[in-house]
């Protein structure tokens, strides 16, 4: 009878534990491994009584292991300090251009008037050479020079049409006939002061993309070197793990 009861009771014991190994949490956003570790669930659960002494079994506690896993560095941009070049080289241009512009009419007339800057067709280069410039910037990012002096010329010729197309929509070439406005065109494509617009956006898009091209390889040098080191340092993380998992107790 007493066997019977001693049978039938059940006795908590601990159960063998749960191990999870190398779980790894992964950033949805970057793709990138954030945490490498090893953990040991335990929980009981009743069991029945036995006399075998076989049976029982004897529970070693795991160690729990973590391993921070280094972040990707973040590679270096050149596009906004970039963007800021090109707005104070759009002043340069600007100026650069009002000056010749007045120079230009002081050999005519024999006067230095500066009056042009109060119509709004001088600036009608300054927007093109704006614009170009700074997608010429987003594009080539940290290219080299030559990026620059092929993109320059990609400058030169959006500000000479640019200035052509827009210059005859605001003198009403829709409303000309085909005469005038083929007339109207002829004379815009040999405007000294078009053609001087043109040729000096390429000249300061083509320095100060020098300038610009310059921060771009210091950038490339500074991405290379936070990738080599992060690579080495993922490296010695996997094998400080390695080493850890392969030196935690196992059970018996």
């Amino acid at each position: 009878m007493s066997d019977d009861s001693a049978a039938g009771t059940a006795t908590p014991r601990p159960k063998k534990d749960e191990i999870i190994e190398d779980a790894v949490v992964v950033d949805e956003a970057t793709g990138t491994p954030v945490v490498v570790e090893e953990a040991t669930v335990s929980e009981t659960e009743p069991v029945a009584a036995t006399t075998d002494p076989a049976a029982a079994e004897t529970e070693t506690p795991h160690r729990v292991v973590y391993v921070q896993v280094p972040a990707a560095p973040r590679k270096l941009g050149n596009r906004g300090i970039g963007s800021l070049v090109v707005l104070v080289s759009t002043i340069v241009f600007t100026a650069i251009l009002a000056l010749i512009t007045a120079f230009v009419g002081l050999a005519s007339t024999r006067s230095l008037s500066f009056a042009f800057l109060a119509r709004a067709d001088f600036y009608i280069p300054t927007l093109f050479f704006l614009v170009a410039f700074v997608l010429l910037v987003l594009i080539v990012n940290r290219a080299n020079w030559w990026a620059f002096i092929v993109g320059s010329l990609i400058v030169g010729v959006v500000v000479y049409f640019g200035t052509i197309g827009l210059g005859l929509l605001s003198s009403g070439v829709v409303l000309m006939t085909p005469d005038e406005a083929s007339a109207s065109f002829r004379d815009s494509l040999g405007s000294p002061f078009i053609i001087i617009s043109a040729l000096l956006a390429r000249e300061v898009a083509l320095w100060t993309g020098g300038i610009i091209s310059r921060r771009g390889r210091r950038l490339r040098a500074r991405n290379l070197e936070s990738r080599t080191a992060y690579d080495r340092d993922l490296a010695t993380t996997r094998a400080d793990h390695e080493r850890a998992a392969s030196a935690a107790p196992t059970a018996g």
